[in-house]
């Protein structure tokens, strides 16, 4: 997994590398948690996590899980959360499951 904290845009940009699963989705949040940790993070100016999804093909209900806990520590932190996505398939299951109502999606 890559991060960046992009200072002029106020964003931390975490880029997640494939899909999300089961399979992954607790060692994605153990990764990112201790992102957010970290002293570079907690230091610096961000309020919009976004997150690179765009590797991604599937997104099974765990992941769903991961990324709406993810929204949900964005949101502690009075941080915006944003989804780039690549794939129409999980498009689709944002707006099934409504969570392009909780964070931004945009489609690449």
């Amino acid at each position: 997994m890559h991060h960046a904290i992009k200072t002029a845009e106020r964003t931390l940009e975490v880029t997640i590398p494939g899909d999300v699963l089961s399979t992954n989705a607790e060692q994605i949040r153990s990764e990112i948690l201790a992102l957010f940790e970290s002293d570079a993070v907690k230091t610096a100016s961000w309020d919009t996590l976004r997150l690179d999804l765009t590797a991604a093909k599937m997104v099974d209900s765990v992941g769903l899980n991961l990324i709406v806990s993810l929204y949900k520590e964005a949101h502690k932190r009075r941080a915006k959360a944003i989804a780039v996505i690549s794939n129409p398939n999980i498009q689709r299951t944002f707006l099934f499951t409504r969570l392009d109502k909780h964070l931004q999606v945009i489609m690449k």
